[in-house]
């Protein structure tokens, strides 16, 4: 026992060890940026970033990597929700990492960065540094903590100006850049829209997506000398992805639906499920808003159009006077509502919800005021 304990510390150690003891670069070593492009699930509609280091003399070419998460970890929704899901960082070769995108048929693009040799050393014992156990674990955030702000932070910290951050269409709202990226993708876009509350609604300030932190490294200088020496191509994706005007993940349809919608709430069936979801709806915004670590989910006024009081509208019908005064209460929540995203793309994103919830509403008070009279 006491033999196979000393024989578990050794490796521990020895792991440690390759970490901590790589071998320094060569003169020959290059270190790039590599942004890949966009993909079909939702968890790479804003692309991707790594780093990669290529050192032939050395026979060294790592992707390293920060965007790496487990399906398997306990929870995983519910901690992604909370914001306290781990990713980890993890390097794979070169190689390996280009052919995954190819097959995902993705862009990829490569910055190779002009640097001292001090300034290569200290990225690479970065990165190095980043795969050791106590090191390479972090939480996630949208915007805060992600693979590309993993990446600006290591850049940034090794060289003597930072790269640069107002780059065309990152000078605008967190909410605005985000949006622009699901112009075609209506039902992303509107679910965005409604689980993120006021803190995206400020002025961006960071590079947090993978293309605006490319486009950022392309125009940066250093001491008047280009950052970048190159934006290399390394993969173009095969055909683009024609998108009908009439797609069923769009805003036209989206509003076809409520207008089928608006003249099915004269049923008070088809109201009533309307309401309960809006209403549960509201009390998963609000329990998220004291549950969940993201700070991009706080502060959520979406509580105010999905407000937890539509849960009992439908079973206080009876009680007239109940009903008619929180229908009234609900009624103010939805005009708060649209009072305080009058300036933001979340009111016009969300239009059609708001008018089919004024509309049910309107018909449900209607009827209340006739059972009244």
């Amino acid at each position: 026992m006491t033999k196979k304990i000393i024989y578990l510390f050794f490796c521990l150690f020895i792991g440690q060890m390759a970490f901590s003891n790589e071998r320094p670069l060569s003169d020959r070593a290059e270190i790039s940026v590599i942004t890949c492009g966009v993909g079909d699930q939702l968890y790479s509609l804003f692309g991707h970033t790594a780093i990669r280091v290529n050192d032939p003399f050395e026979g060294i070419d790592r992707v390293y990597n920060y965007g790496m998460f487990d399906f398997r970890t306990p929870n995983f929704y519910g901690k992604f929700v909370k914001g306290d899901l781990l990713y980890f960082a993890d390097y794979t070769t070169y190689r390996n990492f280009i052919a995954s995108y190819v097959y995902d048929n993705r862009a990829v693009y490569e910055q190779p960065l002009d640097l001292t040799q001090a300034q290569k050393e200290a990225i690479w014992n970065k990165l190095n540094k980043s795969l050791e156990e106590d090191n390479k674990y972090y939480v996630y955030k949208f915007i805060d903590q992600n693979c590309t702000t993993k990446v600006v932070d290591i850049v940034n910290g090794s060289i003597s100006s930072p790269v640069k951050v107002d780059v065309t269409g990152n000078t605008s709202t967190y909410r605005s850049i985000l949006n622009s990226y699901l112009s075609s993708r209506y039902f992303e876009m509107l679910g965005i829209n409604l689980i993120f509350g006021s803190k995206v609604d400020a002025d961006n300030t960071l590079l947090f997506l993978p293309d605006k932190f490319m486009q950022g490294l392309a125009e940066t200088q250093i001491n008047g000398k280009p950052l970048v020496t190159d934006t290399i191509t390394v993969f173009e994706p095969e055909g683009t992805i024609d998108v009908p005007s009439m797609s069923f993940n769009s805003l036209w349809f989206f509003c076809v639906v409520v207008l089928v919608l608006s003249i099915l709430m004269a049923r008070r069936s088809v109201r009533s499920v309307y309401f309960v979801l809006l209403g549960l709806l509201g009390v998963f915004f609000f329990g998220v808003g004291f549950y969940s670590l993201h700070g991009e989910l706080l502060s959520n006024n979406t509580v105010l159009l999905c407000c937890p009081i539509f849960l009992v509208l439908p079973f206080i019908r009876k009680k007239v006077k109940l009903a008619r005064g929180l229908q009234v209460l609900t009624l103010i929540s939805v005009i708060l509502y649209i009072l305080l995203n009058i300036t933001s793309q979340k009111l016009l994103i969300t239009l059609p919800l708001v008018l089919l919830t004024i509309i049910s509403l309107a018909i449900e008070m209607r009827l209340i005021k006739g059972r009244n009279s």
